[in-house]
């Protein structure tokens, strides 16, 4: 069961969203104080993991409504709709059908009709849940627009299927606070604590104390039971037992997020004393957990409250996570979104940030912008707003600063690959412009994305501004699969206003290059390339070396042979040097490799006029 979309209404400076949809993994892209928290805090109270969780009319109806407080109670807060599998729905099916008589076959068959409609394409099945102010929350069966679902009339029966609901609809985990310090814990100050608000309230302890009480729970471990024994030598030798048990599991839960490196943990407890440990393998020396950075203290907290709501399945979960990796170094949240990635099989994944480098550029289609407007919060849908504070965030991701931004929206734009593709055209443009030919014109920008991958998240921005652009992809998988990517983006309203669709070349096409698969390097002649490689290696491959397995990249061609006869990766960068020392040379058309000319003057055409005789002819 995988979160579909929500809506919170009348929550803090939060009127009404409107439905915001979610993808297995979105980020909330927005500044201080933009209403991030009050969005991630509404939806937790949904079906959070501690339970206990709330709207208080007090601290949470929107002040610029005062007066309609009196008239809270019953007034939707939070709703969202929750996608069913099709594994989900036999599973709901198989444990909520109403009981059939042995012999009443035609009753049965119903069903099977039913369960056969329903597992069909034309018939979608999902959970619709809400809560309001004063009430619990509500699950029930809906169809594809959200509407009830009478569960009798599909031969279901309803307390069964609120039953399996109860159990399958997703916890919530929410992580916001990065103030676990580690330090030691008084257990039986803690159980003071803890005994004055009510196990059933435990929500209300401080992030710290839910903690410590997630470690004990993970090891099964009573407090009460855990402090009584802390009373006698026999209950003090027993608890040892306990607590390591506690410290293994934590230790094999928390490398399941951490890749750092190997860490292992050890809860010592000295009378009512609790201190937590964490022992690099390597260094092979505990140390107290409070002396550890506040970056890897966060991963442990997050990591244990994860395997605490998910029963240490890390499934079924929707995790919001509020500013992760801001204590990272930028190599540990390049890590965070990886398991983000990772986590996203089973879970959905939520979050907010303003760091550029927790913007993943792969994937524009899970930005939400978070934006204040009239003093209340406004979510847009894509990688553009009107707004300069989450534009900053963008704009850093794509390497833009503001005068940069601002000069593109003047230009002709065509995103390119990389910053190789870019040098490498400009300099062929020039070649060809000296012998009287079809060169760039000075009006078109080249703007490297950093690989194929991330080239979608320039086009959606592009796209966003209004600016026209195109983008040129190679000719292989990768360049596939980016083409596919901006397909699915809605381009209908950019066609409407510039009076174009947005152009996706690819480079065999538009070069005329006569191979299955084409990417800048093969501009160029195979041997001229070999050439530049063997160079930069002091190597000395040759063109028969190399393998025949289905690409006609020469780049991929030749990285193979590398490594297989040499052992070395391929290192574009060095052959880049070479190509410069090349191209240095380069003063006329003739000194140009062979029937590079001919590819570079059709693919500089197709540009220009995709840019110009395109628009002309309309």
């Amino acid at each position: 069961m995988r979160l579909k979309k929500f809506r919170i209404s009348n929550y803090r400076n939060i009127i009404d969203t409107g439905w915001i949809d979610t993808t297995d993994i979105t980020a909330f892209v927005g500044p201080n104080e933009a209403g991030k928290s009050n969005l991630f805090e509404a939806l937790y109270c949904l079906n959070p993991y501690v339970q206990g969780a709330a709207y208080h009319t007090a601290e949470d109806w929107p002040v610029d409504d005062w007066k309609g407080r009196k008239d809270a109670d019953g007034q939707t807060v939070c709703q969202a709709i929750f996608s069913l599998s099709s594994e989900d729905i036999e599973a709901l099916f198989d444990s909520s059908w109403i009981d059939v008589d042995e012999d009443d076959d035609e009753k049965e068959a119903d069903n099977n009709s039913e369960f056969e409609a329903i597992t069909s394409t034309s018939k979608i099945l999902n959970v619709f849940a809400k809560k309001s102010y004063g009430y619990q929350s509500e699950f029930y069966l809906a169809d594809e627009d959200a509407n009830f679902i009478e569960v009798p009339d599909i031969g279901l029966d309803p307390e069964r299927v609120s039953e399996w609901i109860h159990e399958n609809v997703p916890k919530f985990v929410l992580i916001q606070d990065y103030n676990f310090s580690g330090t030691q814990v008084e257990l039986d100050a803690l159980k003071g604590r803890l005994d004055k608000v009510g196990k059933g309230n435990r929500h209300q302890l401080s992030s710290e104390d839910q903690t410590i009480l997630i470690v004990l729970d993970l090891a099964e471990i009573d407090i009460d039971d855990f402090v009584e024994k802390g009373g006698s030598a026999e209950g003090r030798t027993v608890r040892q037992f306990d607590k390591r048990a506690a410290s293994a599991y934590l230790t094999q839960q928390f490398q399941r997020l951490w890749t750092q490196k190997n860490v292992k943990f050890d809860i010592d407890v000295d009378g009512p004393t609790l201190n937590i440990f964490a022992e690099d393998e390597i260094i092979g020396f505990p140390v107290r957990l409070n002396r550890r950075s506040t970056g890897f203290r966060w991963y442990v907290s997050f990591a244990w409250k994860f395997t605490h709501a998910s029963n240490g399945e890390f499934a079924n979960c929707v995790i919001l996570l509020e500013e992760p990796g801001i204590h990272l170094h930028y190599t540990g949240q390049r890590d965070l979104l990886r398991i983000f990635d990772s986590l996203a099989n089973t879970n959905t994944v939520l979050y907010t940030t303003h760091l550029a480098s927790m913007v993943d550029q792969a994937n524009p289609e899970r930005v939400r912008i978070v934006e204040s407007k009239n003093h209340h919060v406004a979510i847009t849908h894509g990688v553009v707003s009107a707004q300069p504070a989450p534009m900053a965030v963008i704009e850093s991701s794509l390497g833009l600063t503001t005068d940069l931004a601002g000069m593109l929206g003047n230009r002709k734009v065509l995103i390119v690959e990389g910053g190789t593709d870019a040098l490498i055209l400009t300099k062929l443009s020039g070649v060809l412009a000296k012998a009287g030919k079809t060169s760039l014109s000075d009006q078109i920008y080249l703007w490297p994305a950093q690989t194929s991958t991330k080239a979608p998240m320039y086009v959606a921005f592009a796209i966003g501004q209004r600016w026209d652009a195109a983008v040129l992809l190679d000719t292989d998988d990768a360049g596939h699969a980016a083409q596919a990517k901006i397909k699915e983006m809605d381009l209908k309203e950019y066609a409407e206003e510039t009076g174009h669709d947005f152009r996706v070349l690819k480079m065999g096409d538009a070069a005329g290059i006569k191979k299955t698969d084409a990417a800048v390097e093969d501009l160029f002649p195979d041997d001229w390339f070999l050439d530049c490689v063997n160079r930069a290696y002091g190597v000395a491959v040759r063109l028969e070396d190399l393998p025949l397995d289905g690409t006609t990249l020469i780049a991929k061609r030749v990285a193979t042979a590398l490594k297989a006869r040499h052992g070395r990766d391929l290192d574009k960068k060095l052959i880049l040097k070479e190509m410069l020392m090349e191209f240095d040379s380069w003063r006329d058309i003739k000194d140009l490799p062979e029937g590079t000319a001919v590819y570079a003057e059709k693919l500089l055409k197709k540009i220009e006029d995709v840019f110009f005789r395109e628009v002309a002819g309309r």
